[in-house]
This record gives structure tokens, sequence and C-alpha cells, in this order.
């Protein structure tokens, strides 16, 4: 469970969910739901589970409790499950479309690049993070792909790219010291931990500024109601950071502002019939 993050793994899932509801508002089919939650899920797990193996050295001096560096499990246990993870939701895939297969499959395969490679360039495998996550809510509404899913989903996705790119600046800050010694290449190591924080309130401040968009292109007022003033808490917070010490805290506002901000999309997309029926 600690090797694949579970809870991230679950995020990820709730990440296609918000994708898929989003797209159809709500006019669910179960099997393109569930299919769509695992597929996504399944490879967030493989992701996650070959990132700890490459990672196995600067876990050593960040995060000692890891599975691997603990002695929990084998780097060749840990790897032979990252690539069953990824493989099952790939085959999976196959089921929904070859669309969906190679999405899938193209995700699988950056996301082994980066534990191997990308990470350590810095600012290029912060995008590919983001990516790949924002890729969680698009592979949700191409399981529905129907109608004007393409309208809908862009708006949540794009946003997801943005928290999540601010996001793992804000980590790579936090992880300054062990990969300095490691020879990380992240935007606090090479261009300072000021300049990354810098990068990162752009990336947010474009979020926020953008936030109230949905309201207007068709996203109902609970979205506003649960997202806008938490994004303006954390906004605020990650501005008034500097330094490594608040890296923790601006991350956790980061992944508390994503997760709100795919159940608000969530929500936000419920018809307004919906609202006015079981809402009087």
């Amino acid at each position: 469970m600690k090797l694949v993050r579970i809870h991230n793994v679950i995020g990820a899932g709730f990440g296609a969910f918000t994708g898929y509801v989003a797209s159809s508002m709500w006019q669910i089919d179960p099997r393109e739901l569930v299919l769509a939650i695992l597929v996504v899920s399944l490879v967030a797990a493989g992701g996650y589970a070959i990132n700890d193996v490459y990672d196995v050295e600067i876990d050593r001096i960040n995060k000692p409790d890891r599975p691997i560096p603990s002695g929990a499990i084998s780097v060749k246990a840990a790897t032979s499950l990252s690539y069953g993870f990824m493989g099952a939701g790939v085959f999976l895939s196959v089921v929904q479309g070859y669309v969906q297969f190679a999405v899938a499959l193209l995700t699988s395969i950056a996301l082994v690049l980066y534990a191997r490679n990308l990470k350590r360039t810095g600012f290029y495998g912060n995008l590919v993070v983001a990516t790949t996550t924002a890729l969680s809510l698009f592979y949700g509404g191409l399981s529905f792909h129907s109608g004007f899913w393409v309208q809908r989903i862009w708006i949540p996705v794009i946003y997801t790219f943005l928290l999540t790119l601010s996001r793992e600046i804000v980590k790579g800050i936090e992880d300054y010291r062990g990969d300095l010694a490691n020879n990380v290449r992240t935007l606090a190591t090479t261009r300072g931990v000021t300049e990354a924080w810098r990068v990162a309130r752009i990336s947010l401040i474009i979020t926020e500024v953008t936030s109230p968009a949905p309201l207007f292109l068709g996203y109902n007022l609970i979205y506003g109601v649960i997202l806008v003033p938490f994004l303006i808490v954390t906004t605020r917070a990650v501005l008034s950071e500097t330094s490594e010490t608040g890296a923790s805290k601006a991350r956790s506002l980061l992944k508390g502002s994503a997760f709100l901000g795919m159940l608000a999309f969530a929500l936000g997309s419920l018809p307004v019939q919906f609202l006015i029926y079981n809402f009087p």
C-alpha cells in the first residue's frame, strides 16, 4: 500500500471519475466509468512504484522510511509490481478502444521515462508529472467520448495541469537537500530556491485568476463555493513563502486544492435541472 501511495492512487481514480462526470454531465454508463477508474488507478499505482525503484538512493536521505530503503520490499519485487500494475491498466484500456489504449500506454511509458531519466531534468520533469496527472481527467472524459465532451473536459484538465505543476516545483524545494546531494536537476537546485518559488507562484496565480471562468462556461455555483475560497487561501500561503521550511505546508495546501478542484468540477457539472429538482 505504501509503495504505490494508495491515497494518491485513489486521487488518480477520482480524477478519472471527475473527468467522466464533467464530460457527461452525469449521464453515466457504469461499465465505462468503472473501467476508466480502474485503468487510471492501475497505471498510477505502477507509476508510483517505479518512481520508488529509481529514487531509492535519494529516499535514503529524504525519506528513509519508504518501503525500499527501509527494507520492507526489494527493488526486484517493487519493479515487478510496478510493471504488473501498469500492464494490467493498459490491458484493460483495450476493452474501451484504441484511443484509450494509446493514452494508457503512452502515459505508462512517460511515467517510466520520468522515473528513470526525466525526473532529474528539472522543469521538464515537472511538466511530465503535471501532464500525466491532468491526463487522468482527460482519460475519464475520453471514456465518455460523446457529444461536447472535449469542450467540457479541457477546463478541469488545464486547471489540474497548472496546479500540479506548481505543486511539483514546491516539492522540489522541499526535497532540495537530498536532490542537491544526488545531483538531481530541479528548479530549486539549478536556479535556486527563490527562483523556484517565483515560478510556482506564477503557475498558481494563473490558476487563481482564471478559476471563476468555469462559472461562465456551464458549471454551476457549487464549483465556486467549493473551490475558489480555498484556492485563494492556498495562493496567499504560497505567496508568503520564500524558503525551504515552508515548502511542506505549501505542498499540502496545493494537494488539498487539487482534491477540492476535482470535487468542485464533479459537483459543478451536475445539471441545473437536477439541482432544482433535488434541492428546492
